[in-house]
């Protein structure tokens, strides 16, 4: 389940979130396109061939930090953070672009790994499913199919890992007990059985946001990491 659940609301933007913080005011006009709400200068874009940093020794460049830069800049404007400060969205996206490629590299170590086909296969399903929601976050994120693809490599990756090396299994008491905070705020939801798999995702999204950045750092320690802009 948590795999199906952490691919849906796609895991770089869960790191993405993690690197800028969640704790920001809302958005003065949070209705409003964020296309119209963000703009992106041309010094902001860094050329594909750049390199951008090293961990480990393996190379990244320009063709992963834009993307990357793009979530990072309208996630902080989404949560109506300053989005003036380049050389923090600079940092703040070397961050997200570094914690993935550890996180493929300790995935690696222990066996992980995800074929093009495979991925092939979870876009066709997501394109089947809903493809106008895809196109959506394609237009929102300004990605091609083929970006898309990569990162969801990257998500079907860190899903695996997930399970294999956190915790994250929720119980049927946590489950009560959260859907019992919830009936004490509002005695009109719905009952137990019809919440029940809306609250186990949510208890699960909630024990990787906690766990899955300790468990990165702890790479980080290990690693030869160098910002190269």
């Amino acid at each position: 389940m948590i795999k199906r659940f952490m691919i849906s609301i796609m895991l770089t933007l869960l790191v993405v979130l993690a690197a800028c913080g969640d704790d920001g005011d809302e958005a003065e006009n949070p209705e409003a396109p964020v296309e119209e709400q963000v703009e992106f200068s041309d010094e902001e874009r860094v050329d594909p061939e750049t390199l951008v940093a090293t961990v480990n020794g393996y190379e990244i460049k320009g063709d992963r930090y834009n993307p990357i830069y793009t979530q990072v800049k309208m996630q902080m404007a989404q949560f109506g953070q300053d989005v003036s400060d380049l050389d923090l969205l600079k940092e703040q996206t070397l961050d997200v672009l570094v914690e993935q490629q550890l996180i493929r590299q300790d995935a690696e170590t222990i066996g992980i790994d995800i074929t093009e086909g495979e991925v092939q296969n979870e876009f066709d399903e997501l394109k089947e499913q809903n493809e106008e929601q895809l196109n959506i976050v394609l237009e929102e994120f300004g990605l091609t199919e083929e970006e898309f693809k990569i990162q969801l490599r990257d998500d079907l990756i860190t899903a695996e890992y997930i399970e294999s090396e956190l915790d994250i299994e929720v119980t049927d008491e946590e489950v009560e007990e959260f859907y019992e905070q919830l009936r004490e705020e509002n005695e009109e939801i719905e009952g137990l059985d019809e919440m029940e798999e809306l609250i186990r995702a949510q208890l699960e999204n909630q024990k990787t946001q906690e766990q899955l950045p300790e468990k990165v750092e702890e790479l980080r320690e290990n690693a030869e990491i160098e910002h190269m802009i």
